[in-house]
Protein backbone atom coordinates (compact mmCIF):
# COMPACT_ATOMS: atom_id res chain seq x y z
CA UNK A 1 0.00 0.00 0.00
CA UNK A 2 1.25 3.19 -0.97
CA UNK A 3 2.19 5.64 2.19
CA UNK A 4 0.95 9.12 3.05
CA UNK A 5 3.07 12.16 2.51
CA UNK A 6 2.21 14.83 4.76
CA UNK A 7 3.72 18.43 3.59
CA UNK A 8 4.65 21.20 6.15
CA UNK A 9 4.93 24.50 5.64
CA UNK A 10 6.30 27.59 7.64
CA UNK A 11 7.89 31.29 6.64
CA UNK A 12 10.23 33.84 7.80
CA UNK A 13 10.33 37.81 7.35
CA UNK A 14 6.59 38.36 7.64
CA UNK A 15 7.23 40.68 10.14
CA UNK A 16 10.61 42.56 9.12
CA UNK A 17 10.22 46.01 7.43
CA UNK A 18 12.29 45.60 4.39
CA UNK A 19 12.90 42.91 1.30
CA UNK A 20 11.09 39.29 1.15
CA UNK A 21 9.12 37.35 2.93
CA UNK A 22 10.18 33.35 2.26
CA UNK A 23 8.05 30.48 2.69
CA UNK A 24 9.54 26.92 3.32
CA UNK A 25 7.29 23.63 2.06
CA UNK A 26 8.97 20.13 3.86
CA UNK A 27 8.27 16.98 3.52
CA UNK A 28 10.01 13.53 4.78
CA UNK A 29 9.71 10.63 2.80
CA UNK A 30 8.12 8.53 4.25
CA UNK A 31 8.90 4.86 2.19
CA UNK A 32 12.74 6.14 2.85
CA UNK A 33 13.15 8.55 6.40
CA UNK A 34 16.46 10.50 6.72
CA UNK A 35 18.88 9.26 9.20
CA UNK A 36 17.32 9.77 12.65
CA UNK A 37 20.44 11.96 13.81
CA UNK A 38 19.25 14.99 11.77
CA UNK A 39 15.24 14.25 12.51
CA UNK A 40 16.58 14.67 16.47
CA UNK A 41 18.69 18.00 15.18
CA UNK A 42 15.89 19.56 13.32
CA UNK A 43 14.26 21.97 16.22
CA UNK A 44 12.84 25.47 16.31
CA UNK A 45 15.25 27.62 13.90
CA UNK A 46 14.84 30.61 16.55
CA UNK A 47 16.53 28.61 19.32
CA UNK A 48 19.20 27.34 17.31
CA UNK A 49 22.39 29.13 16.66
CA UNK A 50 23.36 30.78 13.02
CA UNK A 51 25.68 28.53 12.73
CA UNK A 52 23.74 25.56 13.73
CA UNK A 53 20.82 26.14 11.38
CA UNK A 54 23.29 26.53 8.38
CA UNK A 55 24.77 22.74 9.36
CA UNK A 56 20.91 21.59 9.50
CA UNK A 57 20.00 23.51 5.90
CA UNK A 58 23.37 22.27 4.30
CA UNK A 59 22.08 18.49 5.25
CA UNK A 60 18.70 19.00 4.28
CA UNK A 61 19.94 19.65 0.64
CA UNK A 62 22.08 17.06 0.73
CA UNK A 63 19.82 14.44 1.74
CA UNK A 64 17.25 15.97 -1.00
CA UNK A 65 19.19 15.89 -3.72
CA UNK A 66 20.14 12.11 -3.37
CA UNK A 67 19.18 9.66 -6.04
CA UNK A 68 16.56 8.23 -3.61
CA UNK A 69 15.82 11.20 -1.54
CA UNK A 70 14.70 11.18 1.71
CA UNK A 71 13.66 14.81 2.42
CA UNK A 72 11.21 16.77 -0.26
CA UNK A 73 11.50 20.37 0.04
CA UNK A 74 11.10 24.30 -1.50
CA UNK A 75 11.07 27.74 -0.84
CA UNK A 76 9.88 30.60 -2.63
CA UNK A 77 10.33 34.30 -2.42
CA UNK A 78 7.99 37.21 -2.42
CA UNK A 79 9.64 40.70 -2.38
CA UNK A 80 8.85 43.76 -0.80
CA UNK A 81 7.47 45.64 -3.86
CA UNK A 82 4.41 42.59 -3.91
CA UNK A 83 4.01 42.83 -0.34
CA UNK A 84 2.83 46.19 -0.86
CA UNK A 85 1.18 45.66 -3.60
CA UNK A 86 -1.58 42.91 -2.07
CA UNK A 87 -0.23 43.23 1.34
CA UNK A 88 1.38 41.13 3.29
CA UNK A 89 -0.84 38.47 4.55
CA UNK A 90 -1.63 38.20 0.76
CA UNK A 91 2.34 38.19 -0.09
CA UNK A 92 2.86 35.46 2.70
CA UNK A 93 -0.02 33.02 0.79
CA UNK A 94 1.65 33.19 -2.39
CA UNK A 95 5.35 32.27 -1.24
CA UNK A 96 3.77 29.62 0.64
CA UNK A 97 1.39 28.34 -2.58
CA UNK A 98 4.29 28.89 -5.05
CA UNK A 99 6.47 26.58 -2.38
CA UNK A 100 3.54 24.14 -2.20
CA UNK A 101 3.22 23.95 -5.69
CA UNK A 102 7.05 23.07 -6.19
CA UNK A 103 6.60 19.87 -3.80
CA UNK A 104 3.73 18.39 -4.91
CA UNK A 105 5.92 18.26 -8.60
CA UNK A 106 7.39 15.74 -6.20
CA UNK A 107 5.32 14.03 -4.65
CA UNK A 108 1.77 12.96 -6.37
CA UNK A 109 -0.89 15.05 -4.77
CA UNK A 110 -3.46 11.80 -4.62
CA UNK A 111 -0.23 10.69 -2.30
CA UNK A 112 -0.53 13.83 0.25
CA UNK A 113 -2.65 13.01 3.06
CA UNK A 114 -2.54 16.60 4.34
CA UNK A 115 -1.00 19.86 4.27
CA UNK A 116 0.12 21.59 7.75
CA UNK A 117 0.22 25.57 8.15
CA UNK A 118 2.40 26.89 11.01
CA UNK A 119 0.06 29.76 11.69
CA UNK A 120 -3.36 30.86 11.63
CA UNK A 121 -4.23 32.74 8.24
CA UNK A 122 -6.82 29.88 7.15
CA UNK A 123 -5.73 30.29 3.59
CA UNK A 124 -7.38 28.26 0.83
CA UNK A 125 -4.91 26.89 -2.05
CA UNK A 126 -6.72 25.54 -5.37
CA UNK A 127 -3.35 23.50 -5.44
CA UNK A 128 -4.84 20.87 -2.72
CA UNK A 129 -8.22 18.92 -2.47
CA UNK A 130 -8.35 19.97 0.68
CA UNK A 131 -8.15 23.04 3.27
CA UNK A 132 -4.88 22.88 5.02
CA UNK A 133 -4.56 22.12 8.68
CA UNK A 134 -3.24 25.29 10.72
CA UNK A 135 -1.48 24.94 13.93
CA UNK A 136 0.23 27.30 16.01
CA UNK A 137 3.73 27.74 17.36
CA UNK A 138 4.53 23.87 16.47
CA UNK A 139 7.84 24.23 15.36
CA UNK A 140 9.18 23.38 18.71
CA UNK A 141 7.62 20.26 18.41
CA UNK A 142 7.36 18.66 15.20
CA UNK A 143 10.16 18.05 13.20
CA UNK A 144 9.23 18.76 9.83
CA UNK A 145 7.83 22.36 11.12
CA UNK A 146 11.15 23.05 12.10
CA UNK A 147 12.76 21.90 8.29
CA UNK A 148 10.39 24.15 7.15
CA UNK A 149 11.29 26.85 9.22
CA UNK A 150 15.22 26.75 8.78
CA UNK A 151 14.99 26.44 5.00
CA UNK A 152 12.86 29.36 5.14
CA UNK A 153 14.69 31.51 7.54
CA UNK A 154 18.24 30.63 6.16
CA UNK A 155 17.16 31.69 2.82
CA UNK A 156 16.00 34.56 3.41
CA UNK A 157 18.94 35.54 5.81
CA UNK A 158 21.28 34.57 3.10
CA UNK A 159 19.47 36.94 0.76
CA UNK A 160 19.68 39.47 3.08
CA UNK A 161 23.48 39.45 3.74
CA UNK A 162 23.63 39.83 -0.34
CA UNK A 163 22.14 43.35 0.61
CA UNK A 164 24.18 44.06 3.28
CA UNK A 165 27.07 44.05 0.89
CA UNK A 166 25.27 47.53 -1.11
CA UNK A 167 23.65 49.15 2.44
CA UNK A 168 26.09 48.46 4.95
CA UNK A 169 24.64 51.19 7.09
CA UNK A 170 21.83 49.33 7.44
CA UNK A 171 22.87 46.34 9.14
CA UNK A 172 20.83 43.63 7.52
CA UNK A 173 23.14 41.19 8.91
CA UNK A 174 22.14 41.77 12.02
CA UNK A 175 18.70 40.66 13.10
CA UNK A 176 17.58 41.11 9.46
CA UNK A 177 15.75 44.31 10.43
CA UNK A 178 13.01 42.47 12.58
CA UNK A 179 12.49 46.14 14.28
CA UNK A 180 15.69 46.81 16.66
CA UNK A 181 15.79 49.81 18.56
CA UNK A 182 19.14 50.60 16.28
CA UNK A 183 16.91 49.83 13.32
CA UNK A 184 13.85 52.36 14.28
CA UNK A 185 16.65 54.74 15.29
CA UNK A 186 18.26 55.12 12.20
CA UNK A 187 15.07 54.88 10.26
CA UNK A 188 14.08 58.83 10.75
CA UNK A 189 14.19 60.17 7.94
CA UNK A 190 12.47 59.66 4.10
CA UNK A 191 16.03 59.84 2.53
CA UNK A 192 17.09 57.03 4.62
CA UNK A 193 13.97 54.71 3.09
CA UNK A 194 15.42 52.35 0.48
CA UNK A 195 14.04 50.44 -2.45
CA UNK A 196 14.17 47.51 -0.36
CA UNK A 197 12.03 49.04 2.11
CA UNK A 198 8.42 47.72 2.52
CA UNK A 199 6.65 51.11 2.07
CA UNK A 200 3.48 50.13 3.14
CA UNK A 201 4.72 49.03 6.60
CA UNK A 202 3.35 51.63 9.44
CA UNK A 203 6.73 52.84 10.33
CA UNK A 204 7.62 53.23 6.89
CA UNK A 205 4.73 54.53 5.55
CA UNK A 206 4.72 57.22 8.83
CA UNK A 207 7.96 58.11 7.79
CA UNK A 208 7.29 58.81 4.08
CA UNK A 209 4.51 60.83 4.98
CA UNK A 210 7.20 63.48 6.42
CA UNK A 211 7.95 64.12 2.48
CA UNK A 212 7.88 67.97 1.60
CA UNK A 213 4.37 68.33 -0.88
CA UNK A 214 4.89 68.99 -4.07
CA UNK A 215 1.80 70.56 -6.38
CA UNK A 216 3.63 69.27 -9.89
CA UNK A 217 1.83 71.16 -13.00
CA UNK A 218 1.71 68.83 -15.68
CA UNK A 219 1.83 69.40 -19.78
CA UNK A 220 0.78 65.86 -21.01
CA UNK A 221 1.33 62.00 -19.53
CA UNK A 222 4.85 60.90 -21.36
CA UNK A 223 6.64 64.04 -19.69
CA UNK A 224 5.26 63.42 -16.35
CA UNK A 225 6.64 60.11 -15.95
CA UNK A 226 10.20 60.43 -15.59
CA UNK A 227 9.60 63.31 -12.80
CA UNK A 228 7.28 60.83 -10.69
CA UNK A 229 9.78 58.11 -11.24
CA UNK A 230 12.55 60.13 -10.24
CA UNK A 231 10.88 62.27 -7.77
CA UNK A 232 8.00 60.24 -5.76
CA UNK A 233 10.18 59.14 -2.91
CA UNK A 234 11.80 62.03 -2.26
CA UNK A 235 8.53 64.51 -2.49
CA UNK A 236 4.59 63.57 -1.76
CA UNK A 237 3.25 64.61 -5.16
CA UNK A 238 0.13 65.84 -6.09
CA UNK A 239 -0.40 66.39 -10.02
CA UNK A 240 -2.08 69.47 -11.34
CA UNK A 241 -3.52 69.10 -14.62
CA UNK A 242 -4.75 71.93 -16.00
CA UNK A 243 -3.71 72.98 -19.64
CA UNK A 244 -6.76 74.63 -21.73
CA UNK A 245 -4.46 75.40 -24.29
CA UNK A 246 -4.73 72.21 -25.97
CA UNK A 247 -6.64 71.48 -28.66
CA UNK A 248 -9.47 70.27 -29.75
CA UNK A 249 -11.29 69.04 -26.94
CA UNK A 250 -11.14 65.50 -27.66
CA UNK A 251 -7.07 65.49 -27.96
CA UNK A 252 -7.23 67.10 -24.62
CA UNK A 253 -9.20 64.07 -23.26
CA UNK A 254 -7.32 61.99 -24.58
CA UNK A 255 -4.25 63.62 -22.89
CA UNK A 256 -5.72 63.84 -19.68
CA UNK A 257 -7.00 59.89 -19.57
CA UNK A 258 -3.27 59.40 -20.35
CA UNK A 259 -2.15 61.34 -17.39
CA UNK A 260 -4.77 59.18 -15.47
CA UNK A 261 -3.25 56.41 -16.18
CA UNK A 262 0.00 57.20 -15.29
CA UNK A 263 -0.73 58.42 -11.81
CA UNK A 264 -2.72 55.32 -11.23
CA UNK A 265 0.07 53.31 -12.26
CA UNK A 266 2.53 55.21 -9.72
CA UNK A 267 0.07 56.11 -6.90
CA UNK A 268 0.03 59.65 -7.52
CA UNK A 269 -2.68 61.92 -6.74
CA UNK A 270 -4.22 63.84 -9.06
CA UNK A 271 -6.69 67.22 -9.43
CA UNK A 272 -8.06 68.11 -12.79
CA UNK A 273 -8.84 71.78 -13.79
CA UNK A 274 -11.51 73.05 -15.66
CA UNK A 275 -11.01 73.39 -19.92
CA UNK A 276 -11.23 76.85 -20.11
CA UNK A 277 -9.89 77.31 -23.76
CA UNK A 278 -11.37 80.89 -23.91
CA UNK A 279 -8.89 81.78 -21.04
CA UNK A 280 -6.25 80.48 -23.35
CA UNK A 281 -7.07 82.74 -26.41
CA UNK A 282 -8.17 85.97 -24.06
CA UNK A 283 -4.22 85.72 -22.35
CA UNK A 284 -2.81 85.42 -25.88
CA UNK A 285 -4.77 87.65 -27.83
CA UNK A 286 -2.98 89.34 -30.15
CA UNK A 287 0.02 87.30 -30.39
CA UNK A 288 -1.38 84.81 -32.36
CA UNK A 289 1.15 85.23 -35.20
CA UNK A 290 4.27 85.19 -33.24
CA UNK A 291 6.48 82.26 -33.51
CA UNK A 292 6.61 79.24 -31.30
CA UNK A 293 9.11 79.80 -28.54
CA UNK A 294 8.12 83.48 -27.94
CA UNK A 295 5.53 85.70 -25.78
CA UNK A 296 2.40 83.77 -26.76
CA UNK A 297 4.30 80.90 -25.75
CA UNK A 298 5.09 82.75 -21.99
CA UNK A 299 1.55 83.50 -22.16
CA UNK A 300 0.77 80.36 -21.82
CA UNK A 301 3.45 79.17 -19.54
CA UNK A 302 2.78 82.08 -17.10
CA UNK A 303 -1.42 81.98 -16.40
CA UNK A 304 -0.72 77.99 -16.09
CA UNK A 305 2.07 78.47 -13.27
CA UNK A 306 0.06 81.25 -12.03
CA UNK A 307 -3.12 78.50 -11.24
CA UNK A 308 -0.78 76.19 -10.13
CA UNK A 309 1.06 78.67 -7.46
CA UNK A 310 -2.23 80.08 -6.57
CA UNK A 311 -4.04 76.39 -5.85
CA UNK A 312 -0.75 75.38 -3.77
CA UNK A 313 -1.12 78.28 -1.26
CA UNK A 314 -4.95 77.28 -1.03
CA UNK A 315 -3.85 73.58 -0.23
CA UNK A 316 -1.04 74.11 2.17
CA UNK A 317 1.39 72.97 -0.34
CA UNK A 318 4.86 74.64 -0.06
CA UNK A 319 6.49 74.07 -3.36
CA UNK A 320 5.39 73.58 -6.97
CA UNK A 321 6.91 72.94 -9.92
CA UNK A 322 6.32 72.16 -13.72
CA UNK A 323 6.69 69.25 -16.26
CA UNK A 324 7.33 72.39 -19.05
CA UNK A 325 11.20 72.69 -18.31
CA UNK A 326 11.03 69.23 -20.17
CA UNK A 327 11.12 70.48 -23.75
CA UNK A 328 14.47 70.85 -25.16
CA UNK A 329 12.99 74.03 -27.28
CA UNK A 330 12.41 76.21 -24.22
CA UNK A 331 14.88 78.67 -22.28
CA UNK A 332 14.99 76.93 -19.37
CA UNK A 333 16.29 79.47 -17.33
CA UNK A 334 14.17 82.23 -18.50
CA UNK A 335 11.20 80.28 -17.36
CA UNK A 336 12.72 79.96 -13.79
CA UNK A 337 13.00 83.39 -13.58
CA UNK A 338 9.72 84.09 -14.78
CA UNK A 339 8.05 81.75 -12.44
CA UNK A 340 10.24 82.14 -9.56
CA UNK A 341 8.78 85.59 -9.49
CA UNK A 342 4.85 83.88 -9.08
CA UNK A 343 5.92 81.69 -6.51
CA UNK A 344 7.14 84.67 -5.08
CA UNK A 345 3.73 86.46 -5.70
CA UNK A 346 1.99 83.95 -3.66
CA UNK A 347 4.31 83.21 -1.10
CA UNK A 348 5.21 79.75 -1.76
CA UNK A 349 8.30 77.99 -3.48
CA UNK A 350 8.69 77.10 -7.10
CA UNK A 351 11.11 73.93 -7.02
CA UNK A 352 13.76 74.74 -9.95
CA UNK A 353 14.09 71.59 -11.53
CA UNK A 354 15.71 70.43 -15.14
CA UNK A 355 14.04 67.60 -16.10
CA UNK A 356 15.92 67.14 -18.80
CA UNK A 357 18.43 65.60 -17.29
CA UNK A 358 19.31 61.80 -16.91
CA UNK A 359 18.46 61.12 -20.25
CA UNK A 360 14.86 62.03 -19.47
CA UNK A 361 13.09 61.40 -23.42
CA UNK A 362 14.72 58.47 -23.45
CA UNK A 363 13.15 56.74 -20.39
CA UNK A 364 9.95 58.05 -20.99
CA UNK A 365 9.85 56.65 -24.50
CA UNK A 366 10.90 53.36 -22.77
CA UNK A 367 8.43 53.97 -20.28
CA UNK A 368 5.22 54.52 -22.36
CA UNK A 369 5.56 52.11 -24.67
CA UNK A 370 6.37 49.77 -21.84
CA UNK A 371 2.60 50.96 -20.49
CA UNK A 372 0.91 51.45 -23.46
CA UNK A 373 0.66 55.43 -22.69
CA UNK A 374 -0.77 58.00 -25.14
CA UNK A 375 1.85 59.81 -26.87
CA UNK A 376 1.04 62.92 -28.44
CA UNK A 377 2.93 64.96 -31.80
CA UNK A 378 2.40 68.18 -31.37
CA UNK A 379 2.48 70.51 -27.95
CA UNK A 380 -1.23 70.79 -27.99
CA UNK A 381 -1.81 74.70 -29.47
CA UNK A 382 -3.84 75.91 -32.22
CA UNK A 383 -0.87 78.04 -33.27
CA UNK A 384 1.42 75.88 -33.10
CA UNK A 385 3.92 74.95 -36.18
CA UNK A 386 3.31 71.29 -35.34
CA UNK A 387 -0.55 71.39 -34.78
CA UNK A 388 -2.86 69.21 -37.90
CA UNK A 389 -3.53 71.43 -40.91
CA UNK A 390 -1.33 74.47 -39.09
CA UNK A 391 -0.98 76.22 -42.73
CA UNK A 392 -4.69 76.51 -42.97
CA UNK A 393 -5.24 77.49 -39.77
CA UNK A 394 -2.80 79.56 -39.66
CA UNK A 395 -3.99 81.87 -42.98
CA UNK A 396 -7.56 81.44 -41.46
CA UNK A 397 -6.43 83.31 -38.37
CA UNK A 398 -4.78 85.99 -39.99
Amino acid sequence: MQKKYKIWVDEAGRWPRIWPVVAGAFAFNSEHMPDKKLIDLLADSKSLTEKKREEIYSQIIEEASKEKPTIFFWAWVVDNFIIDEINIRQANKEAMRRALEEVLRKIPKENVSSVVIDWRDNYEFEELDKKPIYIIKWDTKVAEISGASIIAKVLRDKLMLVYDELYPNLWLKNHKWYGTKKHKEFLNDFSKVTWIHRKSYKPVAEILDKREKLLLHVCCAPDATIPLLDYKDKYDITCFWYDPNIHPEAEYKKRLKALKKVCKIEKIKIIEWDYNPEKFFEVTKGLESEPEKWRRCHKCYDFRLEETAKLAKELWIEKFTTTLSISPHKDVKKLFCIWEKIAKKYGNNFLKIDFRKNAWFERSVEYTKENKIYRQDYCGCVFSETYPNWINNKNTKK
